[in-house]
């Protein structure tokens, strides 16, 4: 999508953001692309562009491309603007050349490399007999925008033949910039591949320190935080406001969509503070600070809303240690938490540990406290036996209950208030958060609370090393290999615990010489 707004701000950039809404009813057929779980995986993975097309694929893309050439062609104020003087004067002699300098130009920047003149003139056939006829020059973008070099990040190599190929510039300027801003070369980036300095030592890191220093980072940043700690999983937080019991518990003050949003940009906004303010990955895991406009948001935290410039302000409660407690990692659209999902997300999603699958006969309804028994007691009864406790005793519960100091909110508690089905109060017995907690070999404590738990996470160092290991996955859009992946995941390992600065974890990837071929094997 970002391709395609690159396409429409590149040709008429003051109607950019209208042309942009129109797209709207074609944009909400294209496919998203799916998360695949790592092997051995039960939830999680990142964004896989699906690369068995279907027609209903090609459809939509080839509607997309029409309708954008269509508004961009739409009136002849559009299309002088695309085209230049050249395509309104009296002369016909030179309408050929100017549809050809728009796909020399328009086309090479949408396209990312300098389109040769074979392909130039290719292109320009299209439009036929009337180079410059509105109609004809909605042709020739339509074409443009179903290109597969349009559709794809093609990448070729500088050496025929070969099983290692050295990228191209502008394959190198395409790479760079998709990876850190998930968009096109910007002018300056596609200035330094045309004047070869990209190739560069110096040339590259001038680009990497300016793209890593540009608020452009946010987006690919924000996708690699939601995707890797499963953001979207938190359910609605309004669709239960005619139940009962989610009434009582949540109070006067229904939560809106609008939390949700704030819940997921808060843990985003963390991220993307610990990047720019220099912080290491570790201080991701403990910033208590509150990134949120929202007054429902905010009021959880027990903190003044940010209006998003200074520092923001510090949560007050040291219980409140840091990502294990922000509020879309413990809420849970329900009246009862869920104990088992937070224990597995520490596991899998911050410890980067399998947990086995569960029976075949496992309920996948999560367990629910009952007018007399707590959510704890619940998942304890039904998850401590059999062949559920080897998994749910040692590795499962134990993180998830040390975070039951919090509700399916995420608000702070010392009590869990249980109700009847009728949403009357029945009990508010005292919340038991301590857990005997193994992370690995002969590590284990009895802890109680989630500061002791992110410390003792931390500590571990486990952490560091899982966060390495899923932004490899993100950034190269599959999961590693040992043999032939093997040393830069060392690499971004030991930036990781090295409490470098957690932009220096990306940066890592880029300054890999794998980063810069295209292997062929």
């Amino acid at each position: 999508m970002n391709s395609l707004r690159f396409a429409i701000a590149r040709a008429l950039p003051n109607e950019a953001d209208a042309l942009w809404a129109k797209l709207t009813p074609i944009l909400a057929r294209y496919p998203t692309d799916r998360r695949t779980p790592a092997p051995g995986d039960l939830k999680g993975g990142f964004s896989r562009l699906d690369q068995s097309i279907q027609q209903t694929q090609v459809d939509v893309m080839y509607d997309l491309g029409k309708a954008v050439a269509q508004e961009l062609t739409s009136t002849d104020a559009r299309r002088n603007a695309l085209l230049g003087s050249c395509a309104s004067d009296s002369q016909t002699a030179n309408d050929r050349a100017c549809l050809e300098t728009f796909v020399r130009g328009w086309g090479s920047r949408v396209l990312r490399y300098p389109l040769p003149p074979a392909e130039v003139t290719a292109f320009a056939d299209i439009a036929g007999a009337t180079p410059v006829d509105r109609a004809a020059v909605a042709d020739v973008i339509t074409t443009l925008l179903n290109s597969p070099w349009f559709l794809y990040r093609v990448e070729h190599g500088t050496t025929a033949g070969q099983p290692v190929s050295p990228l191209s510039a502008f394959e190198l300027a395409a790479k760079l910039s998709y990876q850190l801003w998930q968009a096109p070369p910007d002018d300056s980036l596609w200035a330094a591949a045309a004047d070869g300095s990209l190739l560069t030592a110096s040339g590259f890191n001038a680009q990497l320190d300016r793209m890593m220093k540009s608020p452009q980072l946010r987006s690919s940043l924000d996708e690699f935080v939601s995707e890797w700690l499963r953001l979207e999983e938190l359910p609605s937080l309004v669709a239960l406001r005619n139940d009962p019991v989610y009434q009582a518990f949540v109070g006067a003050e229904m939560p809106t969509d609008a939390a949700r949003t704030a819940m997921f940009e808060d843990v985003q906004l963390s991220a993307w503070n610990t990047v720019v303010s220099g912080g290491s990955v570790s201080d991701f895991l403990h910033d208590r600070r509150s990134y949120t406009a929202d007054p429902f948001l905010a009021a959880i935290y027990g903190v003044p809303v940010w209006n998003g410039s200074g520092p923001a302000p510090v949560i007050p409660s040291r219980n409140r240690s840091g990502l294990l407690t922000r509020a879309a990692l413990l809420a849970t659209g329900t009246a009862s938490t869920r104990p088992i999902h937070k224990g597995y997300l520490v596991r899998n999603a911050l410890l980067c540990q399998q947990v086995g699958a569960p029976p075949p006969n496992a309920s996948d309804r999560p367990p629910a406290p009952t007018e007399h028994m707590t959510t704890r007691q619940v998942v304890a009864q039904l998850t401590s036996g059999g062949s559920c406790g080897g998994c749910h005793n040692n590795i499962i519960n134990p993180p998830g209950f040390v975070l039951e100091g919090f509700d399916a909110l995420g608000r702070e508690r010392s009590v869990e208030r249980l109700y009847s089905p009728q949403g009357h109060e029945t009990a508010t017995p005292p919340v038991d958060t301590s857990a005997d907690v193994w992370l690995y070999d002969s590590e284990q404590r009895v802890i109680s609370n989630a500061a002791e738990l992110s410390r003792m996470i931390d500590d571990s160092q486990l952490f560091e090393s899982c966060v390495a290991q899923h932004y490899f996955r993100f950034a190269h859009a599959r999961v590693e290999s040992t043999s032939r992946d093997g040393c830069l995941l060392s690499e971004l390992e030991a930036v990781a615990r090295s409490g470098a600065p957690m932009a220096d974890l990306l940066k890592t990837v880029a300054h890999h010489p794998t980063f810069k071929q295209r292997s062929f094997q």
